[in-house]
């Protein structure tokens, strides 16, 4: 009865802090670039701590540059790394001293680079090889290890590679089940970092889990066709949950799903709409909320969601509304990052004609995970149905979702 006697506890004093999760949600557009002809930006990444967003900006339909935002400056466009590039920010450090993207200069191939306080810096390649090309694509919340992916003949072919203090290590050849082509997201938990990535097998790209330097595949969601495409998105910072999209046996043109050992794959299901399908990009820190988009009633229109185990998939449109938060017009597109509490997060939203998309801001209030029935009200309800989900998530792969929430909330 240890874990029921620390939930007790957790329970009781959360009554005394739920006045707290009220605070008002808030949306904020970040704006675009100066003197731009074409005012669009998209934000890609935002910081641990919630503090800092990068992303795109347009300075012309067919010119992007790299951007930070913090609340003290703005948007601020990052220096061009190379002649009349176009730049692309991935991911932040925590107090916004490295962004890491790329670069495309005029004539030349894509580039993986960070900026330094400010300065564009070209990411060493491996030894003996002239640049092949490349791309920076998540960088830990110190700053001090970068992970992406290098082309070391220049074509499509990629392979994924670790930049520590500055020097560059080739992942291609670590030991496991499938070929490791790269990392698309890194754990803050130990040294090596896990990862979350891509791998290859007979049938093709696979989602993949690297801990220990060991890659691992993710398996299917269960029922699901083992064959279409699979993206692992983003980890947890204990790197213990990853959220990504696979083929589904339910939702036609794949399904967004979060992964953790003891559950396997679980998909997390769509909204109705025409356009079934839905994709996770992004988790907190903590692994409890999930961020991405799902389908809408037109093709290549897409809307915005957050899940967690209490209140399922919802519409980040619609948890605004439900705070009467005025959007003025603006609907939420995806929502391609979250910060370690999950109560900040950003991606790109559109005009009420959508005919211009922008990066934004969304804030949420505090978490209250002892709200376990989902009515705004700790209440004695709230500690049965703890005590219900608890004893289901007993059998993790028959109740994930039990398991989620039990697993990591409240404490």
């Amino acid at each position: 009865m240890r874990h029921a006697t620390h939930h007790l506890l957790a329970l009781g004093a959360a009554v005394a802090a739920s006045a707290s999760a009220h605070a008002q949600p808030t949306f904020e557009l970040l704006g675009v670039a100066p003197q731009t002809t074409y005012p669009a930006s998209r934000g890609y990444a935002i910081s641990s701590n919630g503090r800092i967003i990068v992303g795109i900006a347009f300075t012309a339909s067919d010119q992007i540059r790299a951007f930070r935002w913090a609340r003290e400056v703005g948007l601020k466009l990052l220096p061009q790394a190379g002649d009349r590039s176009l730049d692309s920010a991935y991911g932040a450090s925590d107090d916004g001293a490295v962004v890491v993207g790329y670069a495309s200069p005029i004539n030349a191939r894509v580039i993986p680079v960070a900026w330094v306080h400010g300065k564009p810096t070209i990411l060493p390649t491996l030894p003996g090889a002239p640049h092949p090309g490349g791309t920076a694509g998540d960088v830990t919340s110190d700053g001090r290890t970068i992970v992406g992916s290098l082309r070391p003949n220049g074509g499509s072919s990629a392979i994924g590679v670790r930049w520590r203090d500055g020097k560059v290590e080739d992942l291609s050849g670590l030991p496991g089940d499938v070929t490791f082509r790269g990392p698309s997201a890194i754990a803050e938990d130990e040294h090596p970092a896990t990862l979350a990535g891509a791998g290859w097998d007979a049938v093709g790209q696979r989602a993949v889990r690297v801990y220990r330097d060991r890659v691992s595949q993710l398996g299917d969601i269960p029922g699901a066709p083992h064959g279409m495409e699979q993206m692992a998105r983003d980890i947890g910072d204990d790197g213990r949950r990853i959220a990504g999209r696979s083929s589904s046996a339910t939702v036609r043109s794949g399904e967004a799903y979060l992964w953790s050992a003891p559950t396997g794959m679980v998909g997390l299901g769509t909204i109705p709409s025409v356009i079934m399908l839905s994709s996770a990009e992004a988790i907190s820190g903590d692994g409890r909320v999930v961020g991405g988009l799902t389908g809408a009633d037109q093709l290549y229109v897409y809307r915005g969601f957050i899940w967690d185990p209490v209140h399922r998939m919802r519409h980040l449109d619609a948890v605004l509304d439900a705070h009467g938060v005025d959007r003025q017009g603006w609907s939420i597109e995806e929502v391609n990052s979250i910060s370690r509490d999950g109560t900040a997060m950003t991606g790109t939203a559109l005009n009420a004609a959508r005919t211009r998309g922008e990066a934004f801001l969304v804030t949420l209030p505090p978490w209250c995970w002892a709200d376990c029935t989902g009515d705004d009200v700790v209440d004695f309800s709230d500690l049965l149905c703890f005590l219900n989900r608890f004893e289901r998530a007993q059998d993790p792969r028959a109740n994930p979702i039990d398991f989620f929430y039990c697993d990591v909330a409240p404490d």
